[in-house]
């Protein structure tokens, strides 16, 4: 089914630190499309928890056609910036 979505742990490193979040899209493509400063991590760092990735899914979950929010908003409001 091409309009199924999945998650995808990215970060957005904004060049003093960095930003995770979690985005539900239906490609790793589609992200990128709209938010080409996040990357994509193919697997999780190995200095996140299972505590920390949880945390995540709670906290900072994205919907790729929802409203941005959290990280994505950092990275909108950096482009503004730019």
């Amino acid at each position: 089914m091409a309009d199924s979505k999945k998650s995808f742990l990215v970060a957005y490193d904004y060049g003093m630190g960095g930003l995770w979040g979690i985005i539900f899209a239906r490609s790793a493509e589609e992200i990128l499309a709209l938010y080409p400063e996040l990357q994509i991590a193919t697997e999780r760092p190995p200095w996140m928890t299972d505590e920390r990735y949880a945390r995540l899914e709670h906290e900072e979950f994205h919907d790729i056609d929802g409203a941005p929010w959290g990280i994505l908003n950092a990275v909108l409001a950096d482009r503004r910036h730019e």
